[in-house]
């Protein structure tokens, strides 16, 4: 783990999003084969890697091949404390670290297998400082991306601005008012009900599934709460099928949502691993309904949404008296609806329900961290997950990104909104810079 923020796992997001937004299949396999395979010893991993995640046709002279595995192996195994992933058409890059240098991995692949591995230099960091932010926002701003950013650093605002065009059509620039996708950040909605819930005595963390549905699998009978909100449930990051003409949008029940939860193939048997899990925030949002015998939107509504003074946050479909003029419209690729804008995708769907499906605005957003915050909702011992030093990036393939980071003990914070991004590669390097800055490297 860095010393001063939490990593956030790529998860391919850049290419993909972090929105249940589902990468292809052949991109999941290679991506848990690689992790595993690095992770692994001996010469019997490094023979089963082969044969079931590499393409034939790949493989070549064999002996070759497992020694140059072996040595890549033995060079990784101490940069694996970190990972980020991203993806593009060509494969993935997993980005390694141990907490002070990077050690980057490219891995070609098609939908027969992986057809190479090699290490790949770590791109030049973009050097942002205090007196060059403006001008690097400027650059991103010529070459038409758009959005809104926002830097404190310990206490000192240096840049709040919106740059480019919310909706071009409409010649509506992007403002401080501007509604945006948040991608991911939902599961923080969730994350805090969860917790009240505990609070409140209704539920803990501890609870196994099986205190909340019935005819639970045995594999999964000693999954519990806890597990499903660190990552540790087992359960895919995604659990859409390919009956569903949209990974994020195709409408899906609860009670469909939750048999697939719990019955879809595990990972890994609860609590022994560790790796991100969107499917598990929604099974936690068919939690919170159950609990609190509230639909869960209505739920984070009361308690959270609506005293934090969030009037420009919603779900998909929900319009809330906004005027189109008051949403930025995403870039793509994929774009739902004339304009694209979330109240044009439909009801949110469990799908995403409790890890997406939403939209908000920078104050919006502020208000809710400073809420949970606050003491007025959450206790101290309750509000302490809120108050950690984080990075995360959340996203959609429908044209949204955000990027934050926060230390509220050092009075710093990072809010960067995209709705246009045409540049995926300075946008990459300009998150790093970011992240460089404030923590005053």
């Amino acid at each position: 783990m860095k010393p001063y923020f939490i990593l956030f796992a790529f998860l391919l997001s850049l290419t993909y999003g972090l929105q249940a937004q589902q990468p292809p299949a052949h991109y999941l396999k290679a991506e848990k084969a690689v992790l595993e395979f690095l992770k692994a010893e001996g010469e019997a991993s490094v023979q089963a890697f082969i044969d079931e995640a590499m393409k034939p046709a790949a493989v070549g002279d064999r002996q070759a091949l497992l020694a140059r595995l072996e040595a890549l192996r033995r060079d990784f195994k101490p940069y694996l404390q970190d990972v980020g992933i991203e993806g593009n058409p060509e494969g993935l890059l997993f980005l390694f670290s141990d907490g002070q240098q990077q050690k980057n991995l490219f891995v070609a692949l098609d939908q027969e297998g992986i057809t190479e591995l090699r290490e790949q230099q770590p791109e030049p960091r973009l050097h942002i400082t205090a007196e060059n932010l403006a001008a690097v926002i400027d650059s991103l701003e010529e070459r038409g991306m758009a959005g809104l950013v926002t830097v404190k650093k310990q206490g000192k605002a240096l840049i709040t601005r919106p740059f480019g065009m919310a909706n071009a059509e409409l010649g509506v620039p992007n403002s401080l008012n501007t509604i945006f996708g948040i991608g991911s950040r939902p599961i923080d909605f969730t994350v805090a009900a969860i917790l009240l819930l505990d609070q409140q005595g209704k539920l803990s963390l501890d609870d196994p599934i099986t205190r909340f549905f019935e005819a639970v699998p045995p594999d999964r009978q000693g999954m519990r709460i806890r597990h499903l909100m660190s990552g540790q449930s087992g359960l895919p990051d995604f659990f859409d099928t390919e009956a569903d003409w949209d990974p994020d949008l195709a409408w899906v029940s609860r009670e469909t949502a939750e048999q697939r939860l719990l019955h879809i193939p595990l990972l890994f048997e609860p609590g022994n691993e560790q790796q991100h899990s969107h499917a598990a925030f929604g099974l936690l949002a068919a939690i919170i309904e159950r609990v609190s015998g509230m639909g869960y939107y209505a739920f984070i509504r009361k308690h959270f949404l609506d005293p934090a003074g969030m009037s420009r946050t919603g779900e998909y479909g929900e319009h809330r008296d906004l005027k189109l003029s008051d949403f930025a419209v995403g870039g793509g690729p994929e774009k739902v609806g004339l304009p694209n804008i979330p109240p044009n995708w439909g009801p949110t769907s469990w799908l995403v329900k409790g890890s997406g499906g939403m939209y908000s605005t920078l104050a919006d957003l502020r208000s809710f961290y400073r809420y949970v915050r606050s003491g007025q909702v959450l206790d101290a011992q309750h509000a302490r997950h809120f108050m950690g030093a984080s990075v995360n990036l959340d996203g959609s393939m429908r044209g949204f990104e955000l990027f934050s980071i926060s230390h509220p003990a050092r009075d710093t914070e990072v809010y960067f909104f995209v709705n246009n991004l045409v540049d995926r590669k300075g946008f990459r390097q300009l998150i790093r810079g970011l992240e460089a800055f404030v923590r005053g490297e």
